[in-house]
């Protein structure tokens, strides 16, 4: 009879955590002791992260926040669960911490097939629960589906749905829009995926 190991995953601390990712070649989430890594994102969803970022950034430093990619962390629970969104969007206060995001009041996901249901269900869980963030957006890379979720003021959550080029996503907190067109601007659709 043959004897069936089991190998305890090892679970790491926030500290070993955030040590091995200052020299690791491969970004890793953080999920309570577990590091989970992240896969390399497809070119479109940069390129929409990236329309996002440029169409955003200048006004929103104007309004006193700041704006980051993909490689910067932001604290979901402290000591707890640490992501990586493609985009997060702080108070110019939020300086702390030279490596986490600990007031995200936007975080955005580009979502893919392997992604969609993590991005769409526990993250928006995860990020819901975050008493710092007013938005939380959702975008397909592989067809024109943005999901906006809206923290009002009285604490309930509102979720909208854009599906039109000419749709206007409305940032009211920041006196901002952002437009479909701009998100998915020169990135190519799979329209087989649809």
């Amino acid at each position: 009879m043959i004897a069936t190991l089991e190998i305890a995953e090892k679970l790491y601390t926030v500290e070993e955590w955030l040590a091995l990712e200052k020299d690791s070649d491969v970004r890793h989430e953080y999920y309570f002791g577990k590091l989970i890594p992240m896969a390399g994102e497809a070119k479109r969803a940069n390129k929409m992260a990236n329309n996002i970022l440029v169409k955003l950034r200048d006004p929103l430093l104007e309004k006193g926040f700041e704006i980051y990619d993909h490689d910067v962390k932001t604290e979901v629970l402290s000591g707890g669960i640490y992501r990586y969104p493609d985009l997060i969007v702080a108070p110019v206060v939020d300086d702390e911490d030279d490596y986490i995001v600990k007031l995200p009041v936007l975080m955005v996901e580009v979502s893919s097939q392997n992604s969609g249901h993590r991005d769409r269900v526990k993250k928006r869980r995860e990020y819901r629960d975050v008493a710092s963030i007013w938005y939380y957006l959702v975008i397909d890379q592989d067809e024109m589906l943005v999901e906006l979720h809206v923290k009002r003021e009285d604490g309930r959550w509102e979720t909208q749905y854009f599906t039109e080029p000419e749709d206007e996503l409305s940032l009211e907190r920041f006196g901002l829009k952002l437009k479909l067109s701009d998100i998915y601007a020169r990135v190519k659709l799979d329209l087989k995926s649809q």
